[in-house]
């Protein structure tokens, strides 16, 4: 060997820190996590240590229906509380991986307002259904057992995850067979056995139950939008039919169209209306307007073509970290 040879050709060191360098970035991307999301995790956290400090912190936390009356923050606090270490932990996964889809595409405001109203949504459905049985059982125990557990907000994340990307394949061991769409289903079931397990019905079934609705609802009719709309009633993945099997549409159509009419059915008639007279049409023959189906495909478009973007920088990582590996 020449002893120039080594000056001429030296070692690939920058063809390596380039891999070191990709590698890192690729990391630091799948590791990152944005600031609303960061805050519920350490809210999880917080509320944790300081039940697991002072069992009075619980009662006066956790939902206790004989007591809500005048501890009214009982219906915000009590899912945010998680008395076990197992339900933190995946509690707080839960939040990360659905925050780090949700809370990019609606904002940091909306984000927090979404997390609060649910979250009440949430605290005010199981109190009022706990009242209910109380009057059917005659039970005065069930009045002054602490509920809590972050299991309807986890509902209410997956719903705004089957709503932002629905057709996209879940990215997680075990359930790559399955989309996003099927998400809000698999955790109900998740629950509903748990809570049959445990004995704890209202606990597991009804805070996922109501987050997931309550959730639903919100994203549905009442989600203020950046072009100026309320809600996504034009959605078919957010039909609530399709939250069921095929099989079970012919049943709830009906009651899923009347649901649909009494929520928004006089807002998209006046919302049809001005469009008609902004562009020119007789308002006597109300429909769809050109307008209206233009925009309605321009905003599939969009959203197709974000979910292929993303897709594609999840594949470029991953084929990135690959290749790194490999050398």
């Amino acid at each position: 060997m020449s002893e120039i040879e080594p000056i001429l050709n030296p070692p690939a060191a920058p063809a390596a820190a380039a891999d070191g360098a990709t590698r890192i970035g690729a990391f630091i991307e799948r590791i990152k996590v944005p600031q609303a999301t960061r805050a519920t995790v350490a809210i999880l956290i917080a509320m944790f240590l300081c039940g697991a400090a002072s069992p009075e912190f619980v009662a006066h936390v956790a939902l206790v229906p004989g007591r809500t009356i005048p501890y009214m923050w009982n219906v915000f606090t009590a899912s945010w509380l998680e008395v076990n270490p197992l339900g933190l932990i995946v509690s707080c996964a839960a939040a990360v991986l659905a925050g780090r889809i949700v809370e990019p595409a609606m904002g940091a405001k909306e984000y927090c307002r979404f997390l609060a109203v649910c979250t009440a949504c949430v605290g005010c459905a199981a109190f009022v259904s706990m009242l209910f049985v109380y009057y059917g059982r005659r039970d005065e125990k069930l009045l002054y057992e602490p509920f809590c557990g972050f299991h309807g907000v986890v509902a209410s994340l997956l719903v705004a995850v089957r709503q932002l990307m629905p057709d996209a394949p879940v990215n997680f061991r075990g359930l790559r067979t399955f989309k996003c769409r099927h998400l809000p289903a698999i955790h109900l079931g998740a629950m509903t056995l748990l809570a049959a397990a445990t004995g704890r019905h209202l606990e597991k079934f009804g805070f996922t139950f109501f987050g997931g609705y309550a959730s639903w609802v919100y994203l549905r009719y009442y989600q203020p939008r950046p072009d100026g709309q309320v809600g996504d009633p034009d959605s078919e993945h957010m039909e609530f039919v399709s939250f069921f099997p095929a099989h079970a549409a012919a049943v709830l159509g009906p009651f899923a169209d009347g649901a649909h009419a009494c929520c928004c059915g006089r807002r998209v008639a006046r919302s049809i209306e001005r469009r008609q007279l902004h562009d020119g049409l007789s308002t006597d023959k109300p429909g769809v307007t050109t307008r209206d189906a233009e925009e309605a495909r321009r905003r599939r478009e969009r959203g197709a073509k974000a979910l292929a973007e993303r897709l594609a920088e999840k594949q470029r990582q991953r084929e990135a970290a690959a290749a790194a590996e490999a050398v």
